[in-house]
Formats: structure tokens, sequence, C-alpha cells
């Protein structure tokens, strides 16, 4: 068996070679019956062990030889200031009697643990606000697309109303025709024509104001025209970045799901470490 050995002395001279053959950072103490004899610390882990240290009746290495058994646990960090895995081996002679014992420590990453579960927490977090800052820019292209289209058929209403306008202005010049040839007839009347003159004069003046009101509101209305025109360019203009918006988005949540999944497969390795 592997912790049947010659003697202490012979097995701590293996110790170095023992460490350099392991891919882990590590440590080793080496105990008789009563004190340690020889302490091998690791580059990250150090119990700070002395040579000829008493051992303590709580240890697991004095457990484990009085038990003459192994004994595994893990040492939390409030007591060294890290996390470590530790064993604790009797080793024997070659008659089979306890003569010491070996323990070995290995750091647990529970500092890479921590990180990658803040880096999972920090892109939970963020991956929340980037689905609400989704919606809203989802929320401001539908809103967008329908003023556009409010504005196209506020476009298509001003034409309407242009051709109503020209509709009238038509009416307005047959109507200041009609009142010339009546003021014409009612001159060839003479006297009997007068009271049809003053008619046909008020015709003609309400066609001529007529005429005027509906040149003033035709140029309003292409002055409008010319606004909802612009007005739907640049709706046109925001409802197209919005849907850009979008999708970047939706492309930086997807990229950032992906990196979580990643950081919790990233825990589970440091959980095994």
């Amino acid at each position: 068996m592997i912790n049947n050995i010659e003697s202490l002395d012979k097995f701590i001279s293996l110790i170095p070679i023992i460490k350099l053959s392991i891919p882990a950072d590590l440590s080793i103490a080496i105990c008789d019956l009563e004190r340690f004899v020889a302490y091998f610390p690791g580059d990250t882990i150090n119990l700070n062990i002395n040579e000829g240290q008493p051992l303590h009746k709580e240890e697991p290495l004095y457990l484990a030889i009085q038990e003459n058994r192994t004994l595994k646990s893990d040492v939390p960090a409030h007591f060294y200031g890290f996390e470590f895995t530790g064993t604790a081996t009797p080793l024997h002679d070659q008659t089979g009697q306890v003569i010491g014992g070996i323990a070995v420590q290995i750091r647990r990453q529970s500092e890479l643990k921590a990180i990658v579960e803040q880096i999972s927490e920090s892109l939970s977090q963020a991956n929340e606000q980037i689905n609400n800052i989704s919606y809203g820019v989802s929320s401001l292209s539908d809103h967008s697309q329908e003023l556009l289209i409010q504005s196209q058929q506020a476009g298509k209403d001003v034409e309407n109303t242009t051709e109503v306008l020209s509709i009238i202005n038509r009416v307005a010049d047959q109507t200041n025709l009609l009142g010339l040839n009546a003021a014409i007839e009612a001159a060839h009347a003479g006297e009997k024509g007068r009271s049809f003159e003053v008619v046909a004069k008020e015709i003609r003046k309400f066609s001529r104001e007529t005429v005027a009101s509906t040149q003033n509101i035709n140029k309003t209305m292409l002055q409008i025209k010319g606004i909802t025109n612009q007005m739907a360019n640049s709706i046109e203009k925001i409802a197209a970045i919005g849907q850009e918006q979008a999708a970047s988005v939706q492309h930086t949540s997807t990229f950032i799901e992906e990196i979580k999944i990643m950081s919790q497969k990233l825990n589970e390795f440091a959980n095994k470490l």
C-alpha cells in the first residue's frame, strides 16, 4: 500500500517530487504521532505550520492517526482566510504500525466562484434592463409606425381638401360669371332691372370673396401639406432608427445570454475545483 513506508524521513524526501508531479497548487504536512515534522506550503495556500508544532487533538490529522483511517473535510474560509479541501491519511511502517500521518490541502477556487456568480448576477440584471429597453424601443417603433400612417392619412386629407377648394373655386368663378351676365341683363332692362342689378352685384361680390377665401385656404393647406410631408419623413426616419435599435438590442441580449450560459458553465467548473 502507498501509506506503508520505510521511514518518515525517506518519505519526506519524496514530497518535493510528489508536489511537482501533481498539476495542482497544494500544501503537504507530515507528522509523527505527536507533532509536525515537515511542511511544504503551496504558492497560494499556506497554513503556516511549523516544524515541531504539536498536533492538536481536534485536528483531522490527529483523528486520522488515532482512528487509523483517511479523513476528508472542506475547511471554510473564515478559518484561514480562504477555502480549501483537506485530506488526512495515517502512515504505516512495513509492519503496518501507524508511525505518523500526511495531510494534503488543496485550495478551493472560492474567489473564482464568487467572481463568476457576480458576473452571472450582473449579466442577469443587464439582460433584464436590455429587455426593458427592447420593449421600449419596440413600443416606440410601433408608435412611430402609427404616427407615420396618421401623417400619411393627413396628407391625403389635405389633398382631398385641396380638391374640394378647387371645386368651390370653380363654382365661385361660375357664380361670378352668372352675376356678370345678370348685371348685363339688368342694365338692358333699365329701371325695371335696378333691383335685380343690386342682387347681381352682391352675387359677384360674394363670388370674389369666395375666390379670395379659397385662395387663402388653399395657400394654408399647401403649407400644412408641406409640414405634414416633413413630419412624415421625420417619423419615417425615426421608425427606421427604432427598428435598427430594436434589432441591435436583440442581438446584444442574445450575446449577453450566451455569456451568461458560459459563466454558468464556468461556475460549475469552479465548484469542481
